[in-house]
């Protein structure tokens, strides 16, 4: 049974849509629905200590920090911008980097592997995917267009290389996953999936190789939550787990890939362990406390292993 271990108020007027925290448990981020970013220090999680960012106008969908390598903060918003960060001797978080090129919300962001470099995808409503890569201290972009119809949700980046190309899955409003193959700004669909009879909520690829040596899991606004493994990467073998939810907001894989966090409407996540190539078995059932969250009335519907240590 995961406890908390523990917990401080914001300055958020609405809910919360994200959290992160850096790669060193140093600094703990969110971002809400009233537009305003905070970061905390782990150490000293009170309001006074909380920087607040207020760069976006409208909800913030998501943050994320990148590998302390890099030391960027990247955030995205339903004013179509993604935002890049970074500290400078007074500890301060600067923009570095902002594009505005997408004509809908900016819907998730994700960075590369970090032995890649500097690389961060930004999928956006209006239905293409956008790469922003840092090279000599300038940032480039190229786009992958009509990525997926009516708009693309999610996005995750393979920790795996194919052919020495790095590997992007996205989902979208079409009900469909995609897997791209790209370099030097050329990106390719490497597989698609059939229709999956409903949006694709969110996806997660599994930083480390198990019993196949791609693996990720999809979420859909039907409630399904599957698995999925290959070895080529053009084979896929879908594996259905949890078939009784309907409310399912969020997966994720942990650090190290070894278990699956489902993440649900009912303030409730359960934890998944692989048995074999097809079998999963449920960990944990009632990670979180209904009646704190609440009083707190923050929304649960994000990455629980983005917001625990």
């Amino acid at each position: 049974m995961l406890s908390v271990v523990s917990s401080f108020e914001t300055h958020n007027k609405r809910q919360i849509l994200s959290s992160d925290i850096d790669y060193y448990n140093k600094y703990v981020c969110t971002s809400s629905a009233d537009g305003v970013i905070q970061i905390f220090e782990s150490d000293k999680p009170d309001l006074y200590s909380a920087i607040q960012l207020q760069e976006h106008v409208g909800p913030v969908w998501q943050v994320m920090f990148s590998h302390p390598k890099f030391g960027f903060l990247a955030s995205c918003g339903s004013d179509c911008k993604l935002i890049v960060r970074k500290t400078n001797d007074d500890g301060e978080w600067k923009i570095v980097y902002q594009y505005d090129g997408h004509k809908s919300s900016t819907t998730s962001i994700d960075w590369a592997p970090y032995k890649s470099g500097a690389i961060i995808a930004c999928s956006s409503a209006d239905g293409t995917i956008s790469i922003h890569t840092l090279n000599n201290n300038e940032w480039s972009v190229s786009k992958i267009p009509n990525a997926h119809l009516n708009g693309v949700n999610c996005i995750s980046w393979s920790n795996q290389l194919l052919n020495n190309h790095l590997l992007l899955v996205s989902g979208g409003n079409d009900n469909k996953i995609k897997i791209w193959e790209g370099q030097l700004g050329l990106w390719n669909a490497k597989y698609e999936s059939d229709n999956q009879l409903a949006t694709i909520k969110d996806i997660s690829w599994n930083p480390t190789p198990g019993l196949y040596k791609h693996i990720f899991a999809s979420c859909a606004s039907n409630g399904r939550v599957f698995v999925w493994g290959s070895d080529d990467c053009c084979d896929w073998v879908q594996t259905e787990i949890d078939p009784e939810n309907t409310q399912i907001q969020k997966v994720s894989f942990s650090r190290f890939g070894t278990v699956l966090s489902v993440t649900m409407n009912s303030y409730a996540v359960k934890l998944w362990k692989q048995i074999d190539k097809q079998t999963w078995m449920c960990m944990e059932r009632n990670i979180t406390n209904k009646k704190t969250l609440d009083c707190q009335d923050k929304n649960v519907n994000q990455d629980i292993f983005a917001a625990i240590a």
